[in-house]
């Protein structure tokens, strides 16, 4: 369990052992959160890069006013 080390240290940790998970659970849902903020904010990313494309081809074809 070393390699999770930072993960037992913090608060979350602690209050997800008080609600009765495992310390393997508790490790393993902190994981996936941090995981799934790091996708939604790539998916965000990518939403505005492809706006921004679009944008950008809107004005080089004339459709819309520099």
């Amino acid at each position: 369990m070393t390699e999770h080390s930072y993960t037992t240290d913090g608060t979350e940790f602690q209050h997800l052992l008080s609600l009765g998970f495992s310390e393997e659970e508790a490790i393993r849902l902190i994981d996936m959160r941090s995981h799934m903020s790091e996708q939604s904010e790539y998916r965000e990313l990518l939403e505005e890069s492809r706006r921004l494309h679009f944008l950008r081809w809107l004005i080089d074809n004339n459709r819309i006013g520099k």
